[in-house]
């Protein structure tokens, strides 16, 4: 499978096949529910934050304690999916993206990824995307 050569719409197949397979159709459903363009204006954070620029040292410091927060973060996030897959809790949505997100990465690499969002953006019905996700969904079980 070379996705350089794949059109995005095949792509996007194979990364809603993937998701099926491996989360489940109501959670492939409720990750794509989350993946819509966002008009949010990021360069007024960005000016904010680089207005309170602190000096190297505790810059320094900010980063080895982000550091340390980012592991704990992940084992966490870990312990959460592994409870999950033996279907002791529930993910919140974002853990649900976050985990599509990652099937996606992972199965499609990142120019894949990238086309399956393309793809997705590409529908302006979201709820007839959704309605033939479940048909399919229904049609694969039977």
């Amino acid at each position: 499978m070379d996705i350089l050569k794949m059109t995005d719409l095949e792509i996007y197949e194979l990364g809603i096949k993937e998701l099926i397979e491996q989360i489940g159709p109501a959670n492939t459903e409720r990750f794509l529910r989350q993946c819509k363009p966002n008009k949010y204006d990021y360069s007024v954070e960005r000016h904010k934050l680089l207005a309170d620029q602190s000096d190297i040292d505790t810059i320094v410091k900010r980063i080895q304690k982000r550091e340390t927060e980012r592991k704990e973060e992940e084992h966490i996030k870990t312990e959460r999916i592994a409870a999950w897959r033996k279907g002791i809790l529930e993910l919140t949505d974002i853990e649900i993206y976050e985990l599509a997100f990652k099937i996606l990465v992972d199965k499609l690499q990142v120019y894949g990824s990238i086309g399956f969002l393309q793809q997705h953006f590409k529908n302006l019905n979201i709820d007839d995307q959704l309605f033939d996700l479940r048909q399919q969904s229904r049609i694969e079980n039977h």
